[in-house]
């Protein structure tokens, strides 16, 4: 039984092969031919799933300066990178600096070692503000305050030395803007949320049928066809969430049916993406591998009139029909085949491309 179930490429084959039938026992004279080697491989059969484009991370920015009135903010799409002003308060810039944590407190000469000090140090570092002494440490030493000094003064600011929790604001990376709640003139208040964001680096999600759950696991490569109808794209699994969920149109009363889990991929080339977000693609995710069998592209299948399938074997420019047994077939065209007759490097019609 032919295994082409689960790729769109399988569907065109068929049509192929059923095209083919009128070619089961005699060449067709028609139809210009050249010859493939029947090769021994590993065949991998992909199911294929819906999934969504889009970008990974969901952040929300609190502002922690004021109060005030914002006199400068982002608009959605921006992308806002380490040092750059991610919007003003009063007038006063506040940037956008790469750390775990929270801005929480006055950081100054004299402030108790901690790690916040050492995501300021590595900010102004990256930024060359730092003098060569200044070490990435939990301390707040003089070298550290001149490097502040430098930053304050690259953005017009009063050179004190001292950062105050508004100054900066800390992410994960680089952020790009998708709403903002407040706009230019309207009240700032500290602990004030109002800007909405996400990471730079663009994944796929995927909702997983608990019932194909058991065929993938984190790490595994998939295949992402992208929206232009003919990229693709290669990605990594990269996790599967252990939280069931029912379709929405699930019967409450019974058991719940076409549960799924969150699937998340990374692609392998972000860069392939371009801007795209929130936009469907079609994941291939392995569903089964048989592993170094015999193999000939799916065009040399000759049907027969009883169903099965046959490949015309050319041997020493005799040309012969040789029945086979089909079986898995992959994205590159080639499919399974196993009978007597057959062994690898004899060489099988067909059509020229």
């Amino acid at each position: 039984m032919i295994a082409f179930k689960h790729t769109a490429a399988a569907a065109a084959a068929i049509v192929l092969l059923a095209g083919c039938g009128a070619g089961a026992t005699s060449s067709n004279a028609a139809v210009s031919v050249t010859t493939s080697p029947v090769v021994r491989t590993d065949i991998v059969s992909r199911q294929q799933l819906p999934g969504t484009l889009t970008y990974a991370g969901s952040y929300t920015v609190v502002n922690q300066a004021g109060p005030g009135v914002f006199t400068t903010v982002p608009i959605p799409g921006a992308v806002v990178t380490r040092g750059q002003v991610l919007y003003r308060v009063n007038g006063q810039a506040i940037t956008l600096f790469y750390g775990e944590a929270p801005a929480w407190r006055t950081l100054a000469a004299g402030a108790a070692p901690g790690t916040d000090i050492n995501e300021l140090q590595a900010n102004l570092v990256a930024l060359g503000f730092a003098p060569s002494a200044l070490k990435v440490d939990n301390y707040f030493d003089q070298f550290t305050a001149v490097a502040v000094k430098h930053w304050q003064s690259s953005l017009g600011l009063p050179q004190t030395g001292v950062v105050h929790p508004g100054d900066a604001i800390y992410m994960p990376g680089p952020i790009r803007v998708t709403s903002v709640e407040s706009s230019a003139g309207v009240s700032a208040e500290p602990g004030q949320p109002f800007l909405q964001a996400t990471s730079t680096v663009h994944t796929v999600l995927v909702q997983l049928s608990v019932d194909l759950e058991p065929f993938v696991k984190v790490g595994d490569t998939t295949s992402v066809a992208m929206p232009d109808g003919h990229t693709t794209a290669s990605g990594v699994v990269a996790s599967i969430g252990t939280v069931a969920v029912a379709p929405a149109n699930s019967n409450q009363d019974g058991p719940p049916h076409g549960a799924s889990v969150l699937m998340t991929i990374t692609l392998t080339d972000p860069a392939v993406a371009g801007t795209l977000d929130l936009a469907p693609v079609s994941v291939g995710i392995i569903h089964e591998v048989h592993k170094g069998v015999l193999a000939v592209p799916v065009t040399a299948l000759l049907a027969q009139p009883d169903g099965t399938y046959a490949v015309a074997v050319v041997t020493s420019g005799q040309r012969h029909i040789v029945r086979v047994t089909t079986g898995l077939f992959d994205d590159r065209g080639l499919i399974e085949v196993s009978g007597d007759q057959l062994s690898e490097g004899l060489l099988v019609e067909v059509p020229t491309a």
